[in-house]
C-alpha cells in the first residue's frame, strides 16, 4: 500500500516529501536523494545568511565542494565576503564542505538585468548663428579691455566663426 505524506506542522518550511509513486520511476528514484540533500543544504545555508542574501541563489554540493549559482556579480561579491562564515557554520552543523565556489549564472537572471541597454544618441554640435554672433560681438565691445570674460567670449567667437553649419 502506498502511503501519502501529510503536511506536518513540525516540518521546517521549505522541506517537502515526495509521494511513494515517484520512487517507482528509476530516473526519479536516482535523482530524489540528491534533490533532498540539496534542499536540506539550502535550508541550512539560509539559516546562516543575513536576511538580505537569503534568496536569489541555488546551492549544489558535489564531492565536498559547495557551489552557489547567483544571477549577478553584486550578489556573488556579497556572498564571497561571508563565505568563511558559511563554510564554518555548515561544518559545525554536520555538513562536510571543504571548498565553496560562487558562480554567476545567466540562466536565472532577473528580467531587468537581461533587458537591452538604451541606445545613446550622438551629441549634435552646436552652431552659433550669424545673428547670435553679431549680438555677442556687440555685447563684447561694451566690456572693459582687461576683462577675462571679454577674452573668453572673443575666443569662443573666433572658434565658432571657423565652423560651418552642416
Amino acid at each position: 500500500m502506498m502511503s501519502l505524506y501529510s503536511k506536518s506542522k513540525y516540518r521546517p518550511p521549505g522541506l517537502w516529501r515526495v509521494n511513494d509513486t515517484w520512487l517507482q520511476t528509476s530516473h526519479l528514484a536516482q535523482t530524489l536523494p540528491r534533490l533532498e540533500k540539496n534542499a536540506h543544504l539550502s535550508i541550512a545555508i539560509k539559516a546562516l545568511m543575513p536576511d538580505t542574501l537569503k534568496t536569489g541563489w541555488t546551492a549544489f554540493l558535489s564531492e565536498h565542494t559547495l557551489t552557489l549559482k547567483v544571477p549577478h556579480n553584486a550578489l556573488a561579491t556579497k556572498i564571497k565576503q561571508i563565505a568563511p562564515l558559511i563554510l564554518d557554520g555548515l561544518n559545525m552543523t554536520g555538513w562536510t564542505v571543504h571548498h565553496m565556489e560562487v558562480k554567476v549564472s545567466h540562466f536565472n537572471r532577473p528580467v531587468w538585468l537581461n533587458s537591452p541597454k538604451p541606445v545613446e544618441t550622438p551629441k549634435q554640435s552646436r552652431i552659433l548663428s550669424a545673428v547670435s554672433a553679431s549680438h555677442l560681438a556687440c555685447s563684447v565691445s561694451h566690456l572693459p579691455d582687461d576683462s577675462p570674460i571679454k577674452e573668453a567670449m572673443v575666443r569662443m567667437l573666433r572658434n565658432h566663426a571657423h565652423r560651418k553649419p552642416s
